[in-house]
């Protein structure tokens, strides 16, 4: 069924392996239960899902390859296996589907089973390219403009083939591109087929701009020409095409956006990829996974010796709640702040990184709340700016775009006043403007036009007022 693959079966194990790798056959049984963790190297494990590495030698040349291991801990979900194929084996068939289509991918090492009547576990073994990166990582780091140019062009290419062969890759992102030099040569593939399915036909238009929207969410990454400069080469050069394009994408991300807003604000206050659950013997409280417990405990720490209501570390803030303050009476607690600041953070409007609510649990003192966030690096506040000898056309400019993107989700706080606007300076030395409390803006259902005509008149006093 599968050309070049071989099968290869041993006890309750079954494997089907790439004839290239057939040298694999004596590491098979060191990754099945128990995993042989001389060989295996755990990068993340959870009660479903095992990400692992492991490195094999080969006439002196050290070969790298990822490995994946799905779960089934429980009988509902074995149950669940005899009914319909596993992850692994899904996985596997869609990236050789994809393959056989002509889709840049890299096709799987092997893909096995551990049954015993039930499924126990699947596996998929795929080679791990060397020097290679995802997209997401290449854009953050990569200043070079024209190299930027020739890659946004070649993803907009390869998007428009994945979108005509009939992929529909539900995590449409940047992480699931990887690019890397090959024979001189700058190659980008479609990774991870964990959620991916193919029709027989391309995607109808409608379905290719709901992927392009869920890739359109990425800000501070691409400017609008950037932006553009993708869409030309996703619609061959076709402007007109590609300006109808844009606005449909446009006004789908929005409305992607406010649903990521709200799954934010849920999931926020759960254990899950994104948010844990901190506790030590004086604090218990959640957190954003992308800090490191290290990090948090050293925060608690601070905040454990504050002796007023707030206190500064670098770049972060520290809380203090024995009530709730008379400007953020919106909230009934500190956790509705908590959801609050989540949620316009995943509507990607500039405020601070917030990193999490922590309660005190020693019996010794008062058990107050505290409310931990980031600040941008470097930055001023619009009062400080506009006593400078700064130019304040270009604050204003700034200003305008700030307005244009907070418009189509809600309105800022009628108290707004300049100490509450931060600016920074990016990479790139273009002004960027944030608002420093999370109290300064509410989402709403009002139209663009509303919001910003609201938007513009109370930044506009509040930057009247402060030059005067």
């Amino acid at each position: 069924m599968f050309k070049e693959y071989i099968s290869y079966t041993e006890s309750n194990n079954r494997w089907l392996l790439h004839d290239q790798y057939t040298f694999l056959t004596s590491y098979l049984k060191r990754i099945e239960t128990p995993i042989d963790h001389t060989l295996i190297k755990i990068k993340r494990e959870d009660k479903f899902k095992i990400l692992a590495e492991f490195e094999v030698c080969k006439s002196d040349k050290v070969c790298s390859f990822i490995l994946k291991v799905y779960k089934y801990p429980s009988l509902f979900q074995q149950l669940k296996q005899l009914l319909k194929r596993t992850k692994a084996f899904r996985e596997f068939y869609m990236t050789y589907l994809a393959a056989s289509t002509g889709v840049p991918v890299e096709a799987p090492v092997a893909f096995g089973e551990q049954k015993c009547f039930f499924t126990k576990k699947s596996y998929i073994i795929i080679k791990k390219i060397k020097n290679s990166y995802t997209l997401n990582d290449y854009f953050k780091n990569n200043n070079c403009f024209a190299e930027r140019r020739v890659v946004l062009e070649e993803f907009g290419k390869l998007a428009r083939i994945i979108h005509d062969t009939g992929i529909k890759q539900d995590d449409f992102s940047l992480n699931n591109f990887l690019i890397f030099k090959r024979e001189r040569d700058t190659k980008i593939i479609l990774i991870d087929f964990e959620r991916v399915s193919i029709q027989p036909k391309s995607l109808l238009e409608k379905q290719s701009i709901l992927y392009l929207a869920k890739l359109n969410r990425i800000k501070g990454m691409f400017c609008n020409t950037d932006r553009l400069r993708f869409l030309m080469a996703y619609t061959k050069g076709d402007y007109q095409y590609c300006k109808k394009l844009a606005k449909q994408i446009e006004l789908l991300t929005f409305v992607l956006q406010k649903k990521d807003s709200k799954k934010f604000a849920r999931q926020c206050v759960r254990k899950n990829r994104k948010f844990g659950i901190f506790k030590n013997k004086k604090f218990y409280g959640r957190y954003r996974k992308t800090y490191l417990p290290e990090t948090i405990r050293m925060l608690l720490a601070t905040a454990d010796q504050m002796d007023s209501d707030r206190a500064e570390i670098n770049q972060y803030r520290v809380i203090r709640f024995t009530k709730i303050p008379a400007y953020q009476k919106r909230f009934r607690n500190v956790i509705d702040l908590w959801k609050h600041a989540n949620a316009l953070f995943a509507l990607r409007i500039n405020v601070p990184v917030p990193v999490g609510i922590f309660k005190r649990i020693s019996s010794e003192q008062i058990k107050d709340e505290f409310f931990i966030f980031q600040l941008p690096v470097n930055w001023v506040s619009a009062d400080q700016y506009l006593s400078s000898n700064e130019k304040k056309d270009i604050l204003k400019q700034t200003i305008n775009v700030f307005i244009k993107e907070i418009s189509p989700f809600g309105v800022v706080s009628q108290n707004l006043n300049a100490q509450n606007i931060i600016l920074q300076k990016d990479e790139h030395c273009r002004l960027k403007c944030f608002l420093r409390e999370y109290s300064s803006f509410f989402v709403n259902r009002q139209s663009f036009q509303q919001n910003k005509y609201y938007n513009t008149k109370i930044f506009g006093q509040a930057i009247t007022i402060n030059e005067k």
